[in-house]
């Protein structure tokens, strides 16, 4: 069985032994993979509806892929797994405002998993700072491609502490490109800061010709720039890549 990219990278996060729970699960593949593989010893499918459970159960039944009854779950977010119940959540494929609603609804039982493993659609900054002052670390930032999009799929821990405050806005730049993506793919990460790196240059142009004194917000845009650029630089040389 292939699956996309996106789903290789959730897949990849969850390491041998670690039993893990795929909120949303869709059609399953990610849980499927696991088990078929001998990577996770047990899985949890959860997902809002029982239609939305049957192309899971379809895809499990089709490869003689078995796994108890009880592991089907219909729920909303976390509902329906138990505190501790498993090393790993899996929350993909959802907006990143709706990944932080899920997971602020019950902290305590948040915090109860070992790993959080999150492939936000969207919001990913917003995501990261919440992880953050919610006293998680981020433990691992990689990027995938599908279709004509790159994915994040960020990989969280408990910290010591359970609240913390940012050390930064919520809206700064380096809560969305953090520094960990120096260690990321380094095509994928040049074609995300090239874009936003040419939108920010869009922007700066446009407030030069403004009538008003725009110079402070020019030079916001042109250190938010920079920041990107170095960013890469630094990628490509963890990398060994010539621009």
């Amino acid at each position: 069985m292939r699956i996309s990219n996106r789903l290789k990278a959730l897949y990849d996060a969850v390491e041998k032994g670690e039993s893990a729970a795929d909120i949303g699960t869709d059609h399953g593949y990610v849980p499927l993979m696991l088990i078929r593989n001998g990577i996770s010893p047990r899985v949890i499918l959860s997902d809002i509806s029982e239609g939305s459970l049957a192309k899971a159960r379809e895809n499990f039944a089709v490869t003689g892929v078995s796994i108890p009854e009880a592991d089907f779950r219909i729920g909303d977010g976390l509902s329906s797994i138990r505190p501790g119940e498993v090393d790993d959540v899996i929350i993909g494929g959802l907006g990143g405002q709706t990944i932080i609603h899920i997971l602020e609804a019950d902290p305590e039982k948040t915090r109860s998993f070992r790993k959080l493993i999150l492939q936000p659609r969207n919001s990913c900054g917003e995501l990261r700072c919440f992880l953050y002052c919610s006293g998680f670390d981020i433990a691992n930032e990689s990027l995938s491609s599908e279709g004509k999009f790159i994915c994040e799929v960020i990989t969280a821990v408990r910290s010591s502490g359970d609240h913390r405050e940012p050390p930064f806005d919520q809206h700064d730049i380096r809560w969305k490109y953090p520094e960990e993506f120096v260690y990321c793919d380094p095509d994928l990460l040049e074609m995300r800061i090239r874009w936003k790196a040419g939108r920010l240059s869009e922007q700066i142009d446009s407030l030069k010709k403004s009538r008003t004194d725009q110079s402070e917000r020019i030079r916001l845009l042109a250190d938010q720039r920079k920041y990107l650029l170095e960013l890469m630089r630094k990628n490509k040389e963890f990398n060994g890549k010539k621009s």
